[in-house]
């Protein structure tokens, strides 16, 4: 039985907090997302990219301490499952209110994990902002966030989405591949599955912005084709710092 993913897409409004959910058409089920911010100077960061459900990704963002409008794209990978055949679940874990927070989130038992989000959980403060949201074990998926310049702790959600056969007659393997780009004030990295098509097909991808000093934001992770591609920006002080980018893959074996 062979397994389709497609990919969906769409924008939300420009502002200074965009946000907005994504929904897929009947007949399918998320397994990975991402997001990507349209900016200009001073610049706006990632503060969400998530499943809400198994039919609704939901992204936001925001500008930090000046204002500075933006547009984020949304994308989803989803199963189309018609006849309800694969059973796709979502596991996730709140972290305590930190400065840096961070959470992870654990599938259960027999499920592969085919992707996953992340959604920082501040208030009416300066802002709590994503710096990672990756596959941190073939079952896991840990999201991290920071405040930036202004002392604001928040917590974390960390979502991991993970799949097996309803029926148990297949078996599905998961595959995970990373590359990190060069250090910069505003990094970049991308990441190709490699492996033998069309056996494996991509099903979700992430990002971790490995930062130092004051700080460098996540803007984009998002899937182009089978490669997976990773944006940051340091904020209004120069922070060059690398990132991380991942994707993942399946296939079934009888």
């Amino acid at each position: 039985m062979s397994l389709r993913v497609d990919v969906f897409d769409n924008e939300t409004k420009k502002a200074s907090h965009p946000a907005g959910d994504l929904k897929v058409p009947n007949g399918y089920k998320i397994t990975g997302g991402g997001a990507l911010e349209f900016y200009s100077p001073p610049g706006n960061m990632l503060t969400a990219a998530y499943p809400k459900s198994l039919q609704t990704w939901s992204v936001a963002g925001k500008d930090h301490e000046q204002t500075s409008p933006a547009v984020i794209k949304a994308f989803v990978l989803a199963l189309f499952d018609p006849f309800n055949e694969w059973d796709v679940v979502i596991a996730e874990k709140t972290s305590d209110s930190a400065e840096f927070p961070t959470a992870t989130a654990t599938l259960p038992d027999d499920y592969v994990l085919t992707g996953g989000g992340a959604c920082v959980n501040y208030g009416s403060g300066s802002g709590n902002i994503l710096t990672a949201s990756f596959p941190s074990s073939k079952s896991t998926w840990e999201a991290r966030g920071k405040d930036h310049l202004v002392r604001d702790p928040a917590s974390i959600t960390a979502y991991a989405i993970g799949i097996r056969h309803r029926a148990g007659t297949l078996r599905v393997e998961g595959h995970i591949q990373h590359a990190t780009g060069k250090v910069a004030s505003h990094p970049f990295a991308s990441v190709t599955l490699e492996l033998v098509r069309p056996a494996w097909i991509v099903t979700g991808g992430g990002a971790v912005d490995n930062w130092q000093g004051q700080g460098n934001l996540l803007t984009g992770s998002y899937p182009q084709g089978d490669t997976w591609h990773v944006n940051g920006k340091d904020h209004l002080q120069s922070s060059p710092a690398d990132v991380t980018a991942y994707v993942l893959g399946i296939r079934t074996v009888a």
